[in-house]
């Protein structure tokens, strides 16, 4: 039984240790989560009109369309997805 009181008081004292170096780094809030905004590294997430998937903008295959551009993950999609347009009307 006083093994079980050692290990108690050594689990809360690390508990403390690290809320105050949490605090005293003021890079994190109590509840871990960080303070400044996530910026995703591929940048805008486009939907493939296809398929589906979606793709970054920046490593998307593009088409024009009625004056918007519309994003595809391969040019498999989006010669898929116009020739459907072209059947269509």
């Amino acid at each position: 039984m006083v093994a079980i009181g050692w290990i108690i008081r050594i689990l809360v004292l690390l508990i403390v240790i690290r809320l105050v170096l949490r605090a005293i780094s003021g890079r994190r809030s109590v509840t871990g989560r960080e303070n400044r905004r996530q910026v995703r590294a591929g940048g805008t997430l486009e939907r493939d009109p296809h398929c589906g998937t979606y793709v970054p903008r920046s490593r998307a295959v593009t088409a024009r369309s009625g004056g918007t551009t519309l994003y595809f993950c391969s040019d498999a999609c989006r010669d898929a997805h116009l020739a459907t347009r072209a059947q269509a009307g």
